[in-house]
């Protein structure tokens, strides 16, 4: 025993070193799949060829942003002066309205000149006519005045009776001494021309019945001027001077003026503003020319349309030469797998960090009621701890050599957790049992010693066994995780072998503190005494039962399961993904979210080309010469993990026997690569390997050939019930279809962890039989005394699990809940009902194996 001491400490000490490093690991994860691939597989040859064919190159990339949220226009100019290469929807629409303006302003700046050019030939034509005429206009208006004048100084005194001044006086007193030999008007001339000069003649016209009209004073006006001009400049004037010299000229030209330039006459002629009938024509034309063809708008303009989804989405194409540009969120959010690996990275973090808490404490609190001890649990919990943090450590330790997938540090905590508490669980009750049964302390450890050689050192084989087996895929991805939980599984073993046995050692009957020894649970002891009673009895209405449950179950399966390989579907509801699904839905006619590449030897068929354009999802697609190969990029509108790359996959597999040979590459070929290789291979090869092993391994741990059959038919049991329950919940009620790797890990993990408790009650009952027992005492006893403890393990076995429940991951809750319920259901429903009847409609049969029985003792 102090050898094991030893030991033990030298183990504990190798584990504080490693742990010191556990940090670390999540620095080194990998989580693109496409870095841990063989290099001779197909889309690897293809990114080899490109790689080197583009040696040198520094291509711009199209990278599309979602914009989403209030002020979408903003955030797209905003994003546009960051990236001044960005496309969306108003770079589109400025550019349009740029080439539109610029036309229009052509059209004006011409126009406008012509019209200039004519406007001031017009202004400066008229301006010396009309001065001339407005000249001859005052000339007639003075005219006027001295006519109103004169008449008012003849007719209007005689009319008056009075004069005004000496002049009139004079004329008056005249007048007066005429009057009476003449008549008015003789009169009237005779006395103009004796007070005021030689004037009568200008008075021809005027007599004494129209003196006081306009018309008598135009007369008087025309023989003034007829000294000066003829008749026909005195009629000019009288028009011009009644109408206005603008309105005379205006009404001379505008029959003569162009229709383009008729509105603006009244502003040019006489030497007028030039610059304004200009402005004014102008902004009319332009006015003109937007309602006859008016600027482009987002909606008018297709390319900008298809950028924009009823004024609440946006896409923008932001060019760049950088892998991982930075785009604040705020502005738009970028549609790219390695930003939404990026995301994901940082979910996986918190994740691990919660899920691991929230282990430990779900697995102490459980412990607790178990054990009804305070010790124990903690002892059991610390052991644990330190071991998940030393496999930890060692993953980082070993990173250089074995790259680490995500996944094989995020399902390690539970694995852990479960298995490894489960194992000591069991060996804590052995050890208080040996030591009820009055053995010393050393004898009751190397009691636990003997038990974990056989019964757990069974089951941890076939957990290693059946997680280990993704070591056998030819994806070095998927050999990480089955090393990683290999190496998991040795650090379980080296805990539950070396360092729990020690602890139990040096502490005694201390463990289980404040109590002395862990008494048995005799109520729930009772319960399940009445199950394995009940399936004493009545065996075949249980298996029935059973049987029909389990086919139910499989064909619910086959109708309702929808397996999806995306990825993303198992991601968390993050920024970049709502954005990804922005973009595949409203944009997927524009987004070319992934690439394909068809590398030939000879120039592409134009047959094969317009194959491609009938592709699902097509966006477009280009042709270059690189080197020696002739490559097609093909650009679609769904997301590299998409589970519709599948079929393009596939539609050029089948295109290669008429256009073929050629290389397949990109995403498409990414795609069918890890289906294939995980997906396919497992369920056609994997399954049935390790079907195989583990049946091998219990056959010779437990020496029978059909108990090892009956425990695998109850896991698949198990795993059939509990799928069925997951597709109902998940895909029938919340909508998310089951991800491909539930099926595979829930197989492999119940497989795996499935397996211990019937080793242990199997292991018991073989101790009862070689002690005489009968055989149904032997298969209730076993069952009774090992239920509480069991029972116990199977709750921790659900509870560590079932954290995974908190991940943001679809994945893991969908694992978490599947592994959680088929540990309860073992526990509740197979190990007290099924297994009891199967091995009691067995009989002997059980411990049938080479050369007779297994089991030293005589069976009726």
């Amino acid at each position: 025993m102090k050898r094991l001491v030893a030991v033990a400490f030298a183990a504990v000490a190798i584990y504080i070193l490693f742990a010191t490093y556990s940090s670390h690991v999540f620095d080194v994860l990998i989580y693109d799949e496409s870095r841990l691939m063989p290099p001779d597989i197909e889309p690897k040859l293809v990114d080899a060829i490109l790689k080197n064919s583009t040696a040198g190159e520094s291509k711009a990339r199209s990278l599309p942003v979602v914009i989403f949220g209030p002020r979408i226009e903003e955030k797209a100019r905003n994003l546009s002066r960051l990236y001044p290469n960005t496309t969306s929807a108003w770079s589109i629409l400025d550019t349009a309205l740029n080439v539109y303006n610029e036309k229009v302003n052509e059209i004006l700046d011409n126009a406008t000149a012509r019209f200039r050019k004519v406007a001031l030939e017009i202004s400066n034509s008229t301006k010396e006519v009309c001065k001339e005429l407005e000249n001859l206009a005052e000339g007639y208006r003075r005219a006027r005045e001295e006519a109103r004048r004169l008449i008012m100084g003849t007719y209007g005194v005689v009319a008056l009776g009075k004069a005004v001044d000496n002049a009139t006086g004079k004329f008056l007193s005249i007048y007066n001494n005429l009057v009476g030999a003449y008549d008015i008007d003789t009169a009237v001339r005779i006395a103009a021309d004796m007070a005021y000069g030689n004037v009568s003649r200008y008075l021809t016209n005027v007599t004494w019945n129209n003196w006081a009209t306009e018309k008598a004073v135009d007369s008087v006006a025309a023989e003034m001027l007829s000294t000066q001009l003829n008749k026909t400049l005195i009629d000019l004037a009288r028009t011009v001077s009644a109408i206005g010299v603008q309105q005379y000229v205006y009404l001379s030209l505008v029959n003569k003026t162009p229709d383009v330039l008729r509105p603006y006459l009244h502003y040019l002629i006489c030497g007028g503003d030039v610059e304004m009938a200009v402005s004014m024509f102008r902004n009319n034309l332009l006015r003109n020319i937007t309602n006859a063809w008016p600027p482009p708008s987002l909606f008018s303009l297709p390319a900008a349309a298809n950028l924009i989804y009823q004024e609440k989405y946006a896409l923008a194409i932001v060019k760049t030469y950088e892998e991982t540009p930075h785009i604040p969120l705020e502005l738009g959010v970028p549609v790219s797998t390695s930003f939404l690996l990026k995301s994901f990275t940082q979910v996986v973090i918190e994740d691990v960090s919660k899920i691991d808490r929230a282990t430990a404490l779900a697995l102490f609190l459980v412990l607790l009621a178990i054990m009804g001890t305070i010790l124990t649990p903690v002892l059991i919990v610390s052991i644990v701890g330190v071991t998940y943090l030393a496999v930890l450590g060692f993953f980082y330790q070993i990173h250089e050599v074995q790259k680490i997938y995500y996944l094989t540090v995020y399902m390690a905590a539970p694995v852990i957790f479960a298995i490894g508490v489960d194992y000591m669980l069991l060996m804590a009750s052995r050890y208080a049992e040996e030591r009820a049964l009055g053995k010393e302390k050393s004898e009751a450890v190397a009691s636990v010693r003997r038990y974990a050689n056989r019964a757990i050192a069974a089951s941890a084989a076939v957990v290693a066994t059946s997680l280990g087996s993704f070591t056998i895929s030819r994806l070095p991805f998927m050999q990480s995780i089955g090393i990683g939980y290999i190496i998991t599984t040795i650090f379980i073993v080296l805990s539950v072998f070396l360092i729990f046995p020690a602890a139990l050692y040096i502490l005694g009957d201390k463990v289980f503190w404040p109590k002395k020894t862990v008494s048995i649970h005799s109520g729930r002891s009772k319960l399940m005494e009445m199950a394995v009673s009940t399936a004493l009895k009545k065996p075949l209405t249980i298996i029935l039962i059973a049987v029909t449950v389990t086919l139910l179950s499989f064909l619910f399966l086959i109708t309702a399961l929808k397996v999806t390989t995306n990825p993303v579907v198992a991601m968390p509801e993050t920024q970049y993904k709502k954005a990804l699904e922005i973009a595949t839905t409203y944009f997927s006619n524009i987004t070319a979210l992934s690439t394909t590449y068809i590398l030939m030897e000879k120039p592409p068929p134009p047959g094969f080309l317009t194959e491609l354009e009938k592709m699902p999802h097509f966006v477009n697609y280009t042709v270059e010469k690189r080197g020696n190969w002739y490559v097609i990029s093909l650009k679609l509108s769904v997301e590299e993990t998409s589970d519709e790359l599948l079929k393009v996959y596939r539609k050029l597999d089948e295109l290669r026997a008429a256009y073929g040979p050629y290389l397949i590459g990109g995403s498409a070929s990414w795609k069918n690569i890890i289906f294939q290789e995980i997906y396919v291979q497992f369920w056609n090869m994997q399954v049935y390997l390790v079907l195989v092993v583990v049946f091998i391994i219990l056959s010779i741990l437990l020496k029978s050939f059909l108990i090892p059959l009956r425990l695998i038919a109850t896991v698949l049991m198990s795993i059939s019930w509990s799928l069925a329950l997951e597709v109902f919940i998940f895909q029938e009620l919340l909508g998310e279809p089951t991800y491909w790797l539930v099926p595979i890990i829930l197989f492999a993990f119940l497989m795996a962890v499935g397996t211990d408790y019937d080793i242990f009650i199997i292991t018991r009952i073989r101790e009862e039989l070689e002690r005489g027992a009968e055989e149904k005492e032997a298969v209730r006893k076993a069952i009774v005394t090992t239920g509480p403890v069991i029972t116990g393990a199977a709750i921790i076995l659900a509870a560590a699990f079932s954290t995974l429940l908190l991940s943001q991951i679809t994945l893991l809750r969908q694992v978490g809940f599947t592994i959680a319920f088929a540990a309860l259901v073992d526990a509740f429903i197979v190990r007290p009902f099924i297994v009891p009847a199967l091995i009691v409609l067995a009989g002997k049969y059980n411990w049938v194996w080479i050369g007779g029985y297994s089991v030293k003792k005589s069976f009726k």
